[in-house]
């Protein structure tokens, strides 16, 4: 059965569930109110990768703090192929026992890793999507990801390859241009596919070559943010594409 409570009460019961200051502290890290101040590292970090040249990559942390020690491997990270280490990923303390490792994928996007420690335990664990502010950090102050957004943009590329069997020009061209799309081009063993780019007003196409394999093509803002749009690779011979993002 089911009572009515007085207006009185109603306007006590609201007042008293308002968020605590934990809640409001945990809204403000997650969202990005509290500013990002890099801490000194109560331990040490060591990231050591194995199989890089394959489509996944083994990425095993070793993380010690005093007496304690730390050991995690992760067997399926996807990395973009030859960057240095230290464009590949970019590690953040933002507590002393708190730290955070971001790497660049093959399709320019980012996975995360978070180690905390618990009292005498340690871990890490993959973070589908981390604080916005922890993201910008890593991403704008500490430059994760500049080395490939500094690639150069060109509108054809066409480099002799070797891919399974097969050798071959890989070719990806921006061609039939119109005021409103762009066809994008691909060619690789006598396969040939096209496809069209929309290109909204104030938008110029590119395309980016990030290894001898494999382009991306996309779209260059007025402001010079640039949205990765097409992925296309050659993989074992055969050539394919996927839309990354749909142009808005």
């Amino acid at each position: 059965m089911y009572k009515t409570i007085p207006g009185l009460m109603l306007v006590m019961l609201a007042a008293c569930a308002g968020p605590s200051a934990e809640e409001k502290a945990r809204k403000d890290y997650h969202e990005g109110e509290a500013p990002v101040a890099p801490a000194t590292p109560a331990g040490t970090l060591r990231v050591n990768i194995e199989g890089r040249e394959k489509d996944t990559s083994k990425v095993t942390f070793f993380w010690t703090v005093d007496s304690l020690k730390y050991e995690k491997s992760f067997n399926d990270l996807p990395l973009m192929q030859n960057l240095a280490d230290t464009s590949l990923y970019k590690v953040l303390w933002d507590a002393p026992n708190s730290v955070w490792i971001g790497f660049i994928k093959p399709n320019r996007d980012t996975r995360y890793y978070h180690g905390t420690q618990d009292g005498k335990s340690l871990r890490i664990l993959w973070v589908p999507s981390p604080p916005q502010r922890i993201y910008n950090y890593i991403e704008k102050e500490m430059g994760l990801g500049d080395a490939i957004r500094n690639y150069e943009k060109v509108t054809r590329y066409a480099k002799s390859i070797q891919s399974g069997q097969i050798i071959a020009e890989f070719v990806v061209d921006l061609r039939n241009a119109t005021p409103e799309k762009v066809g994008v081009y691909m060619e690789f063993g006598g396969v040939r596919r096209e496809v069209e780019l929309a290109t909204p007003a104030g938008t110029k196409p590119y395309i980016m070559a990030v290894a001898e394999d494999h382009c991306v093509v996309g779209l260059e803002m007025e402001d010079g943010e640039t949205e990765d749009i097409y992925e296309v690779k050659v993989v074992n011979g055969r050539i394919g594409y996927k839309q990354i993002k749909t142009v808005k």
